[in-house]
């Protein structure tokens, strides 16, 4: 089945930095093809000087929505004319919509997130378990929220610029006081205790995603256990080295494909009202990998 492109095609996409590997373009093309949909999902590399250019360009040529990835989901927010409440809370975007030129910032992270953790992950995000989150830039405060949001009982953040975690804690303590947020440099020996004590470990950073596929934002692999879930939000590679070691000390792991899938179907109902299931998703990619 062949997609016609024509004078009423509605264009949608993805903008970001080194997005020559992203999925996103394979996903959303295969659901508008089974829905039969005249849209069709291009990706934008877009440098960071451009990317208030980008965003204007959004409205000039009617893109109906776009998907936000690294490293602009924090940097955008500034060039949007509104903000959907919890995208406003937790200070990063992922998707924007075009309503008749106004451009609205959802985060779809946290729903994605949060159904990776339960469906895939089986994990019950509930009082007494503790996260240990290393990054601090925009994925992270989607994953970070989402905790939040369920009511995890305490989450450690680890960032290389302590200053960006210390802002996520400022801005996100208010809303969920009675969680405990604390944050550490990566160099700090607290890592070790954190982690030992912690039901779920997340990457948030590229550490592990080429062409860093040989590092891991946790180089001492003797500190993975085997009552960890540990989240890699990279899913190219499928099984990056943070994963690899993680998995051969007992770990349950998950790669970023089912949070990049089930934030995509959110997206994707923000844009046109139609909701796949993630199962049909994923089958989708392995046909069309």
């Amino acid at each position: 089945m062949k997609k016609n492109i024509n004078g009423k095609t509605k264009i949608i996409g993805i903008i970001g930095k080194n997005i020559e590997n992203s999925l996103s373009p394979l996903i959303h093309n295969q659901i508008i093809l089974k829905y039969s949909l005249n849209f069709c999902y291009l990706p934008f590399p877009v440098g960071e000087t451009k990317l208030s250019k980008a965003i204007q360009g959004i409205k000039a040529l009617n893109i109906k929505g776009v998907n936000i990835t690294f490293p602009y989901k924090e940097k955008v927010i500034e060039f949007l004319d509104e903000l959907e409440e919890s995208a406003q809370r937790i200070g990063a975007v992922n998707t924007i919509v075009n309503n008749k030129g106004i451009l609205t910032g959802y985060n779809t992270d946290v729903i994605g997130f949060k159904r990776s953790l339960q469906e895939d992950g089986k994990f019950a995000i509930k009082k007494k378990k503790k996260a240990v989150i290393f990054g601090a830039g925009g994925a992270a405060r989607g994953v970070i929220y989402a905790l939040l949001e369920e009511g995890i009982e305490e989450i450690c953040i680890f960032n290389r610029t302590l200053e960006r975690a210390k802002k996520i804690k400022r801005n996100l303590s208010s809303f969920f006081p009675r969680i405990s947020i604390n944050v550490f440099s990566l160099e700090e020996e607290d890592l070790k205790d954190k982690i030992k004590k912690a039901h779920l470990l997340v990457n948030t950073t590229s550490l592990g995603m080429a062409p860093q596929i040989n590092n891991t934002p946790l180089p001492d692999k003797k500190l993975f256990h085997s009552n960890l879930l540990v989240c890699d939000l990279i899913y190219y590679p499928t099984k990056t080295l943070f994963l690899r070691q993680a998995e051969r000390a007992g770990a349950k792991i998950i790669n970023g494909l089912p949070m990049l899938v089930y934030q995509g179907i959110e997206s994707f109902y923000l844009w046109t009202g139609i909701k796949p299931e993630g199962e049909e998703i994923l089958e989708m990619i392995e046909r069309g990998a």
